[in-house]
């Protein structure tokens, strides 16, 4: 079968007039770590390329690095041998896209508010958005696959974490294979990128109404309720009940439930991924109960 060889060279540099780089030091967990995280990044990242694109990318990161007065750099070599493309990707590179999207990541990672510790993402027809300062941000599909990567945003985290130390004060990342791709990261936005956050990709949203039969209750107001749709019974829920006068009315004993109770109820509904190649999982929320219709109270009007 057809082979082409792709190759990137990125140079990882950090400078400060920290003591142990003006002496050509640097920690050596420091420097481990910082190896390793270029390793799980890009290797990562053509992992999700090869999902999205059909790809068969085998990636390996090769490093060599040296010192000069008050920095500390090396330099790697991504090399991948790449099977006959499945899927046009308009004459790019699979590294030419793995570099672009990761330089954009990073970008928008920097931007985020360290306070904003859940990264939200919904598909949309154009694409995919997050808010990023209270604007909308359309991003691509493969942007999103490496925002709603955990590895990748460790690893990411991972770069930046040498910043933490006194006199450490830049990390730059030049790609010499695309001189425009230059990421910079400084003290000042460090914290951005080493705060661990949470994500969620929001694939479709909607509401819920009507009569369920209650299945499984809880009296955890943070545990889910199984309900069973009146109407249909092959349609059946988790959800989890938000409704303060129903929860208060539950806490105080004034609500007594027991199973084929019907709730009359209101909610939210969304669908999302743990990443962009996962799988789909529901989540339901009732903000309303409007009625329950005890089982006994059923069975005395039927007769």
């Amino acid at each position: 079968m057809y082979m082409l060889v792709n190759e990137g060279t990125l140079k990882v540099h950090y400078d400060g007039d920290n003591e142990h780089l003006i002496q050509h030091q640097m920690n050596a967990k420091l420097v481990s770590k910082s190896i390793n995280a270029v390793d799980i990044l890009y290797c990562e990242a053509f992992k999700e390329i090869n999902k999205i694109y059909k790809h068969k990318v085998e990636t390996e990161v090769f490093i060599e690095g040296g010192f000069q007065e008050g920095s500390l750099w090396w330099l790697c070599k991504i090399f991948g041998i790449e099977r006959e493309q499945q899927q046009d990707t308009n004459d790019k590179s699979s590294y030419s896209l793995v570099s672009v999207a990761i330089e954009r990541v990073i970008s928008l990672l920097k931007l985020i508010p360290i306070e904003q510790v859940e990264i939200i993402i919904t598909e949309t027809i154009e694409g995919y958005e997050l808010i990023v300062e209270n604007e909308k941000v359309v991003i691509n599909e493969l942007e999103c696959a490496f925002l709603t990567n955990e590895k990748i945003r460790g690893a990411i985290s991972d770069l930046a974490s040498p910043l933490n130390e006194n006199g450490i004060d830049t990390l730059t990342i030049s790609d010499f294979s695309h001189s425009e791709n230059t990421i910079t990261v400084s003290n000042l936005d460090k914290h951005n990128l080493i705060v661990k956050r949470k994500h969620k990709q929001i694939v479709e949203t909607g509401t819920i109404c009507g009569l369920f039969y209650v299945e499984d209750l809880s009296y955890n107001p943070h545990s889910k309720w199984k309900l069973i749709s009146e109407s249909n019974p092959s349609y059946s829920i988790n959800a989890v009940i938000t409704d303060p006068t129903f929860l208060k009315a539950v806490a105080d004993n004034k609500e007594k439930f027991s199973k084929d109770d019907l709730l009359n109820i209101q909610g939210t509904w969304y669908k999302e991924k743990a990443k962009l190649t996962g799988k789909i999982t529901s989540t339901y929320t009732i903000i309303e109960v409007k009625e329950h219709v005890k089982y006994e109270e059923r069975q005395w009007k039927l007769l």
